[in-house]
């Protein structure tokens, strides 16, 4: 083997195992306070992922799960449906739901308010009542935000009601990036919920329910577990009235809620057993949050944290860490070989070799393990924390430095007790009789021999 690929691979491998050893550490938490000397800022790295994979097309989502369509209530709708108040015409919420249920849908999440009546004082106005009557008689499950609709306990309404906590999840900087995860006795996620629902659970069977807490853990070995999945956030287009166009999640569909009502949506069997969300995005300053890759409304995040799960569930299930592992190895072989190759042979002899060789190690390991975090995030979903190996790198080779250094000292050590001491000259004694040089002698200055 070459001397170059070998000592790529050999430091390869070692950087693999120190991943392994760091990643441990870091998700155990074993060093206590101390593991802040090793903390690496997780949300950069995986916020470039974020961003690169934002305007790219997705893969399918998961064989047999609906189309998700998207009803959003646009500044069109608002105008034309409920140009009064703030809250949407709560009558206009009653023939929405009655004409949804002609599409037998897997499940309905509506992202807004309906807790309280619209009249001050608590009075329920006709298109409260509207929508009282409507949910009474609904055959289809209704994911729903509070814990009651107009002052009343979903319970009470009808059991296709169910709660679900559509709170946007905050990172400490203020930006939303995960799903939440499922916390026995509360409410279910938003998005879990609905996911839960295309794919055939049943929100009153326990064990389905159960199901569905489980596959909202979030991922797996080692670096971003604990509050659950990761959203893949990929931009929702929005097209001119008229205009139809594709989305980057293939199962998902955007229309206003208005084109809707006004027959948008044909009815045929494959627009039958469809997810719905229902949502505002007007005006955008309403209900906007802060992401990786700009300010969202919250409908759109629910919507890219649904199509996240529907497309690539859960993490466990789609990749195991010995191919991530692989990527690491390849990633870092890659990079140790190009920056070995110009080195140690094109800079065999420069005085720039030691400059270059610390300038490209890191740099060529970053974006070769870059690109393949993207590649992961497309295919499986997966945000690898490429900083952490390039972390292991460095600790890697502050250790090898570290043992290279004392390996000379001790070399010079060896050769400065090996040296003549300053002062002491050697003497050759020519044996006549024997007519062969003898030993030499050590002899002091100013001193004769006394042979």
């Amino acid at each position: 083997m070459h001397p170059i690929v070998r000592k790529a691979l050999e430091r390869s491998v070692l950087v693999a195992l120190s991943y392994l050893i760091l990643s441990y550490v870091l998700s155990s938490g074993i060093l206590g306070p101390f593991s802040i000397f090793l903390k690496v800022n997780q949300n950069g790295p995986l916020d470039q992922l974020t961003r690169a994979v934002y305007p790219t097309a997705s893969p399918q989502a998961a064989r047999g799960f609906p189309l998700v369509v998207l009803l959003e209530l646009d500044q069109r709708s608002l105008e034309r449906l409920s140009p009064r108040g703030y809250l949407f015409h709560r009558g206009e919420m009653a023939r929405l739901l009655e004409q949804l249920g002609s599409y037998q849908p897997a499940g309905v999440l509506v992202d807004l308010d309906l807790s309280e009546p619209s009249n001050e004082g608590g009075e329920r106005s006709k298109g409260d009542q509207a929508l009282l009557a409507t949910l009474k008689k609904l055959d289809y499950p209704l994911l729903l935000p509070d814990p009651q609709v107009l002052g009343i306990s979903l319970a009470q309404i009808n059991s296709k009601l169910y709660p679900v906590a559509a709170q946007i999840l905050y990172d400490s900087d203020g930006q939303a990036r995960w799903i939440p995860s499922a916390q026995r006795g509360e409410p279910l996620p938003a998005a879990l919920a609905a996911f839960c629902l295309g794919m055939g659970r049943d929100l009153k069977n326990p064990a389905d329910l159960e199901t569905c807490r489980r596959s909202g853990q979030g991922a797996g070995p080692g670096l971003t577990g604990g509050v659950g999945e990761r959203i893949v956030f990929r931009e929702i287009r929005r097209y001119p009235p008229g205009l139809d166009g594709s989305q980057l999640w293939p199962g998902l569909l955007v229309m206003p809620v208005l084109d809707f009502l006004t027959g948008g949506l044909a009815h045929t069997p494959q627009t039958q057993g469809l997810l719905f969300l229902i949502g505002r995005t007007y005006p955008a300053e309403a209900d906007a949050h802060f992401t990786p890759v700009g300010a969202l409304q919250g409908i759109d995040i629910h919507a890219n944290a649904l199509m996240t799960l529907a497309t690539y569930g859960h993490f466990s299930d789609r990749m195991s860490l010995l191919p991530i592992l692989g990527f690491v190895l390849l990633g870092f072989f890659l990079a140790l070989l190009l920056t070995y190759f110009i080195t140690d042979g094109l800079l065999r002899v420069s005085c720039f070799r030691s400059l270059v060789g610390g300038l490209l190690e890191g740099a060529l390991a970053i974006w070769l393990l870059f690109f393949a975090g993207v590649w992961i995030v497309q295919h499986f979903g997966y945000f690898l924390d490429y900083a952490i190996p390039v972390a292991a790198f460095s600790l890697l080779m502050l250790v090898l430095k570290v043992v290279q250094d004392g390996r000379r000292l001790a070399q010079e050590g060896r050769q400065e007790a090996s040296a003549p001491r300053e002062g002491e000259k050697h003497e050759t004694v020519v044996d006549g009789s024997h007519d062969k040089l003898a030993e030499p002698k050590l002899t002091e200055p100013g001193r004769a021999s006394q042979d």
